[in-house]
């Protein structure tokens, strides 16, 4: 249903900050958008001929018997009258009910069955990001306890948020490091009211809106996440200078503990926006946290 529009703004940003931890739920939601776009540009299929006979017939018919039946709208002679209480008007069915087939319909369908394959297939992950509270884009992570019965790993996954930033910070690659350590003390992903002594907390300004967010973040988060040894704590929506000019890049923080502990420093990996997976890594850094 994300996929095609259907949820309410507060539940597709609920759908949005889950999928943006949830590799599997990013894959599925990429390939339903993939769907979307094929069954858009299928052509309709033509009307079979006899069909169009037939309704070129049935037109033609009403015609002449509108026309028979003279300008008053009185019935032709020798025509059977209404029924007693027949009503004068005719209900008006919409086109698109009549028919019953076609591309919108198949789509509400799959809007549906994709619905179902997120549910099941991630059980209460789902559940838990549509019902979480405060769960505003660029909120810190926090950790839940984990559930009895459980390894606690999951659930930590569930509740881990990264902190969501545009900067509007040109990278370099020689200044990688400096850079990454005056982002972190504007936006410390690990400290609920921003930044040591600021009440106000990191600057709404600089926040994407979660609707804006790529579907492809958490795919490229999960891909570089071996490589950098931990979570994505905070994703900076920037710019990346290689020599040639400023072009568009995500700068990834990586942290080993998700759930809010203290951070000594973070692995810094700045990529393309988009992030296809033939995509080089820009440059790469190590950061002390603020």
């Amino acid at each position: 249903m994300s996929a095609e529009g259907l949820l309410e703004e507060d539940e597709e940003n609920a759908v949005r900050r889950h999928v943006l931890d949830c590799a599997t739920c990013a894959d599925q939601q990429a390939q339903l958008a993939e769907v979307s776009r094929v069954l858009a540009e299928v052509p309709a299929p033509p009307m079979p001929e006899a069909l169009a006979a037939r309704l070129d017939d049935a037109l033609r018919a009403e015609g002449e018997a509108r026309r028979a039946s003279g300008p008053g709208g009185a019935p032709a002679v020798g025509s059977a009258p209404p029924p007693p209480g027949a009503a004068n008007t005719a209900n008006v069915v919409p086109l698109r009910r009549r028919r019953g087939f076609g591309a919108n319909r198949w789509v509400n369908y799959l809007a549906v069955a994709a619905a179902a394959v997120v549910v099941v297939g991630g059980g209460s992950a789902v559940l838990h990001g549509l019902t979480t509270t405060g769960g505003e884009a660029g909120a810190p992570p926090a950790a839940s306890a984990p559930s009895p019965g459980s390894s606690g790993e999951g659930d930590t996954a569930l509740s881990y948020q990264p902190l969501l930033v545009s900067t509007a910070t040109v990278y370099t690659e020689a200044e990688l490091a400096a850079q990454a350590q005056s982002v972190l003390t504007e936006n410390d992903p690990t400290s609920p009211g921003g930044t040591e002594g600021d009440t106000e907390g990191p600057a709404e300004a600089n926040r994407p809106d979660p609707s804006a967010v790529p579907s492809e973040v958490s795919s490229c988060a999960h891909r570089l996440g071996p490589q950098a040894g931990g979570h994505p704590l905070l994703i900076d929506f920037a710019e990346f200078d290689s020599g040639s000019g400023p072009e568009e890049a995500w700068a990834m923080y990586f942290g080993t503990e998700p759930g809010g502990g203290t951070q000594k420093s973070y692995e810094v990996v700045v990529v393309p926006a988009g992030c296809a997976g033939d995509d080089p890594v820009l440059a790469t850094a190590e950061a002390p946290a603020p």
